[in-house]
């Protein structure tokens, strides 16, 4: 699993859990609908630390509280 597969794993996880929409995500973050789209269909290969930051927040996170957990465990650099 890359970077991007994780992270859209781990948002889809938190928005059930925070009852949140991926067009709430957009609105709220103000991170480009192409970026969120192509990251949950699984087209995007790499994502920015920055996006993953605003991510977090939106949820009302840390990085280190939205890296906990085991889709981050084991991250392949090169797929």
């Amino acid at each position: 699993m890359n970077l991007a597969q994780a992270t859209a794993y781990r948002t889809r996880d938190l928005l059930k859990k925070f009852n949140k929409t991926q067009y709430r995500l957009i609105k709220e973050t103000l991170i480009n609908k192409s970026t969120i789209y192509s990251l949950f269909k699984g087209t995007k290969q790499d994502i920015r630390l920055s996006t993953i930051y605003l991510i977090a927040q939106f949820f009302g996170m840390t990085l280190s509280e939205f890296f906990d957990c085991d889709y981050f465990k084991n991250i392949d650099i090169y797929a």
